[in-house]
């Protein structure tokens, strides 16, 4: 095979391989690609194609192997030791398909030239695994367009992943490493298609390595799995109380109001015996302040989601936050009032937080509630003082406890997925963020006590 031919084909394989992976390892950590990412990606598979053309596929594989993983710590921040060991997984995986699939189309045609790395033969089992690694690429892409309703993303800062993706893509990793391994034994065991022993011996022993890696990574990733959840019980247990004390203390005010109103009553019909009329008109005005107050709050038709709603507003009103709210909800659906609870009570809580130590124009806290056909759309916005900080592709927040970072966002993502729905951050000159879209089912109007909760 001539150098000109192998290189140009080591080039654009190189780069359909490490894209291909840079896509699919993306969406399974849960982190958005700016053009910059595919570009440094890009430029690390022209270095591969280089060393491959001066020292072997191993030079090529193993300089891939560090440009997609430090394009995905790039991407997510940090988190370098996971991006090595998916990148190494990747690379040997696509590396043991392309001689698997060379083997297998050397045993239907009977020639040995298609796992002889200098025929141009060789070529076709590198290009079939790279056909099926875009394709598989473009099947992901599909699925997440579909999921999202077929929508753009907020915003490139940043995605929650959905944990039925990562998780398909897994199950699938996980039996591509069984099947290689399998195929790879039965392969040693043919006589159709001369094969020296050692270069068999490799693969097996490559082959056990990625299965037991594989085995490793979900095990790992139950055990984190199981302390993400007990952190997300904790978390809404403490959003929950805190809610209950605002819905307590509104409750509480209400009855003072009413029970206040039979002496208002009175103090009015002695001024007005008395002909004072204009301290009984003054009177009315002061009278008036409450009653404005609650002609203001934004009604949904859920008294839980109004409450909360209006509490949080009167916070970041107390705070100096200029507030804009957009409520057209859907009355009468299958969202339960303690997943609407998580989800505007985390995002609202975090928005009066980086509302809070921003300045000037960006003082300022939006809220927006849209029903597109059977899709509920929740967008927050606010001002920042400073961009906030990602750490390891999680937003970072000012609270003094560690502990406590990130597990909001955690906890809206968890809800949003109960109803096919995403979570998508975004941060762009000083104004953060957070859109939640969620599918909804209409229901038969039914009394409050039969809605579910």
């Amino acid at each position: 095979m001539t150098g000109g031919l192998a290189l140009a084909s080591g080039l654009a394989a190189g780069q359909l391989r490490i894209l291909a992976g840079l896509y699919l390892a993306a969406g399974w950590l849960g982190t958005g690609l700016k053009p910059r990412h595919w570009a440094w990606a890009a430029l690390g598979g022209c270095l591969a194609a280089g060393l491959g053309a001066v020292w072997g596929p191993w030079a090529a594989a193993a300089a891939e192997s560090a440009a997609l993983a430090g394009t995905l710590a790039y991407a997510l921040g940090g988190r370098l030791r996971l991006c090595l060991f998916l990148a190494f997984l990747y690379e040997a995986g696509a590396a043991q398909w392309e001689f698997l699939l060379s083997a297998g189309l050397g045993i239907l045609t009977g020639s040995a030239a298609f796992v002889d790395p200098g025929t141009p033969q060789s070529l076709a089992g590198v290009w079939l695994t790279r056909l099926c690694l875009a394709a598989w690429a473009a099947g992901e892409g599909w699925a997440r367009r579909r999921r999202d309703g077929g929508s753009p993303a907020a915003g490139s800062g940043g995605e929650i992943a959905s944990p039925p993706a990562a998780r398909r893509g897994m199950a699938l990793v996980s039996a591509l490493a069984v099947l290689g391994l399998i195929a790879t034994i039965t392969l040693s065991e043919q006589t159709a298609l001369p094969l020296k022993g050692d270069r068999l011996d490799t693969w097996v022993i490559l082959s056990m390595v990625l299965l037991f890696a594989v085995l490793f990574y979900r095990a790992n990733r139950q055990r984190e799995m199981e302390a993400e959840i007990a952190a997300l019980k904790e978390e809404r247990a403490q959003s929950l109380e805190r809610e209950f004390q605002t819905l307590r203390k509104t409750y509480s005010d209400n009855a003072k109001l009413y029970h206040d109103w039979r002496n208002h009553l009175q103090t009015l019909h002695s001024q007005l015996e008395r002909g004072e009329a204009q301290e009984a008109l003054r009177y009315c005005r002061e009278l008036c302040g409450p009653l404005e107050e609650a002609a203001r709050r934004v009604w949904t038709g859920d008294g839980t989601v109004d409450y909360l709603i209006n509490s949080k507003i009167a916070l970041a009103e107390q705070k100096g936050l200029a507030v804009k709210v957009n409520i057209e909800y859907p009355p009468n659906t299958n969202i339960r009032h303690r997943d609407l609870t998580s989800i505007l009570g985390n995002l609202l809580d975090n928005a009066i937080e980086g509302g809070e130590a921003a300045g000037g124009e960006l003082r300022f806290l939006r809220l927006t509630l849209r029903r597109i056909n059977d899709m509920l759309v929740i967008k927050v916005e606010n001002g920042c003082g400073r961009a906030p900080l990602r750490v390891q592709g999680q937003w970072r927040t000012a609270k003094a406890d560690p502990n406590l970072h990130g597990w909001g966002l955690q906890s809206v993502s968890a809800a949003a997925q109960r109803y096919d729905g995403v979570l998508r951050t975004a941060y762009s000159r000083g104004v953060f963020q957070a859109v939640v879209t969620l599918s909804y089912r209409p229901l038969r109007p039914e009394g409050p006590e039969d809605r579910p909760s």
